[in-house]
């Protein structure tokens, strides 16, 4: 194997979190590799451009406006934001009558309430599905909720924290969200204009030493003083490290694991009308929003969450997009992406059950010289967690003293 010329600090993964990383110890001072196993950058948020000239997002999408991490980069990039015109959370039923909003909001306060009132102890220690059925509510608006809950989350109700599920899920205030205009991964591209990635380098080992790091990559070797590791759970579950990690690193990594989801999108023909629609036989969603100039996109994207429902999505693409929205004429094939059989990703977003919360706290921990980053080390799922995750990888590498 051949080994590259000296980095102070490699970054595996040009996901947000990497690029995010990479960009701040840049900032200290210091020279930083990025290593990508695609060929693009932005990992699971990936905007695509269908025929009709409309960006989709098959990846990362919802950004609350009070997601100020994301928000403050994108506008320190100078890129611009879109209302998407789309609350989240009331949704009505595929081919069912619609459910009034207000009973949306009564079921969201009925469960804050609940949750409030059980405490954050308990909640950490129950499942989602007991706390829906301690709520002895029945109803479109329940069912919805359950599915919308269990389709979010790339999980059954019975394997998820219900302590959870608070306003990355839509439970509590109504937020409004935002997109970045021209598609989310505009973030990536931008960060890594100023960095040094390299693509189609698929690390497979990490090997550490009192000296320093080398990371093996195909046939090539990096070594550095650190390592920020930036990868998604699955892959990070499949790397080789030497030393092996701690017993509690390995226990934790053994108990988190990643939901499963698939996104999908179609042109349409003409402008659709605004719409939130969940699907009643499987836990996934259809939905439209605002264009970039203004109207309606004409696009329909779906999500679907769970194994089931991903296979039925994956397998129905088309008759369920179509289903969604009978008034609608679809132009084109779908496009979509099954994030768990993805070689890269293993999954949508971590997946935190009962009692596991405290455990990532071993994941923030500086593992000798190597750093970990991404959604999962904040366990949100989100792209202001994987945002979050970069900045404090770099702090806490640099406070470490491994820039020096």
């Amino acid at each position: 194997m051949a080994t590259s010329r000296y980095h102070q600090v490699t970054v595996v993964g040009a996901g947000l979190a990497g690029l995010v990383a990479a960009r701040e110890l840049v900032a200290a001072g210091l020279e930083v590799v990025v290593l990508e196993a695609r060929e693009r950058v932005g990992g699971r948020v990936w905007s695509h451009r269908l025929a009709n000239g409309e960006v989709v997002e098959l990846g990362g999408e919802w950004v609350s406006t009070s997601h100020t991490a994301v928000i403050d980069l994108a506008r320190d990039l100078g890129l611009g934001l879109v209302d998407t015109g789309m609350d989240f959370t009331s949704r009505d039923p595929v081919g069912g009558p619609e459910i009034p909003v207000e009973e949306h909001d009564r079921l969201s306060k009925l469960l804050a309430e609940r949750m409030s009132a059980l405490g954050a102890a308990a909640l950490e220690r129950m499942t989602v599905e007991e706390l829906l059925d301690s709520l002895d509510q029945a109803g479109p608006a329940l069912t919805v909720l359950r599915s919308r809950l269990g389709g979010t989350a790339g999980a059954s109700l019975d394997e998820i924290a219900a302590g959870e599920i608070g306003e990355e899920f839509g439970i509590g205030d109504h937020r409004s969200y935002v997109r970045v205009e021209g598609g989310n991964d505009r973030l990536a591209k931008q960060l890594a204009r100023d960095l040094d990635v390299r693509f189609k380098k698929t690390v497979t080992s990490v090997h550490q030493s009192s000296e320093g790091v080398e990371v093996v990559a195909r046939n090539d070797v990096y070594a550095s003083r650190a390592v920020v590791v930036a990868v998604p759970l699955g892959v990070l579950k499949r790397m080789v490290f030497e030393p092996e990690p701690s017993e509690e690193m390995s226990a934790t990594l053994d108990v988190l694991r990643m939901g499963v989801a698939a996104k999908v999108a179609v042109a349409t023909e003409g402008e659709p009308v605004m719409f939130r629609r969940q699907d009643h036989d499987i836990p996934g969603w259809y939905w439209t929003g605002r264009a970039d100039g203004g109207g309606v996109r004409r696009a329909i994207t779906g999500f679907a969450g769970s194994k089931s429902g991903v296979a039925t999505l994956v397998a129905e693409a088309a008759k369920r997009l179509a289903r969604s929205s009978p008034e609608t004429s679809l132009s084109g094939q779908p496009v979509m992406v099954d994030w768990s059989s993805d070689l890269y990703a293993g999954g949508c977003y971590s997946v935190i059950g009962p009692g596991q919360r405290p455990l990532l706290a071993v994941l923030s921990r500086p593992w000798g010289r190597i750093f970990l980053a991404g959604e999962h080390i904040e366990g949100s799922g989100t792209i202001e967690g994987a945002i979050l995750s970069g900045e404090s990888a770099a702090r806490r590498l640099v406070a470490a003293g491994f820039s020096e």
